[in-house]
């Protein structure tokens, strides 16, 4: 995947999460992959980056994941 649509789809999903009320680092630290699995509007490879998000977040890095420069997420 090149790294502008890696980047589109990293965004996508982290705006999915602040519509489902996930708008705070400690919301979505704290959220549970059976939480955003009964969100209707998360495909399974939505589901993968929102786990990023979270490890991004808990490992201080989230801009850096959201632009695809730390892959080790």
């Amino acid at each position: 995947m090149n790294n502008e649509k890696l980047i589109k789809e990293r965004l996508k999903v982290f705006e999915k999460l602040l519509h489902s009320e996930y708008n705070t680092d400690k919301k979505i630290i704290d959220m549970k992959i059976e939480d955003i699995i009964l969100l209707t509007n998360f495909s399974r490879s939505d589901l993968n980056i929102a786990v990023g998000i979270k490890q991004a977040l808990t490992n201080k890095s989230l801009v850096s994941y959201l632009c695809g420069t730390d892959n080790k997420i």
